[in-house]
């Protein structure tokens, strides 16, 4: 019987230490979807109140997570958000943008949920 060439495909201990490595990946991009929607859930309340020294502050804290995990549209929208406040405080532009960042972390939510 001639041997079967197995080195382009991984036996099965190869197979478990990846399921395993997924595994962990799933669980931290999770933990950072709900870490995130914390934010969210503060962000929407402070809307909800007018309370827009808080928006201000709460995009601050998402803008600032300009990391490897942090969701791009929900930064860039955090960054909107921030420079309408700054400019124009409880202007159209400004509602406009908090609406935006409001959508990417919905988006973002969708999408991490499905990971």
């Amino acid at each position: 019987m001639a041997d079967v060439d197995t080195a382009d495909y991984p036996s099965l201990g190869r197979l478990a230490l990846l399921n395993l490595q997924l595994g962990v990946q799933a669980r931290r991009v999770h933990a950072l979807v709900a870490a995130e929607l914390d934010e969210v859930e503060r962000l929407f309340r402070a809307v909800a109140a007018c309370d827009w020294d808080a928006v201000l502050q709460l995009s601050e804290t998402l803008a600032g997570e300009a990391n490897q995990h942090a969701d791009a549209a929900v930064v860039r929208s955090a960054k909107k958000v921030c420079d309408a406040l700054r400019r124009h405080p409880a202007s159209g532009m400004a509602r406009r943008a908090v609406r935006e960042l409001l959508n990417a972390c919905r988006a973002a939510k969708l999408g991490g949920s499905q990971a």
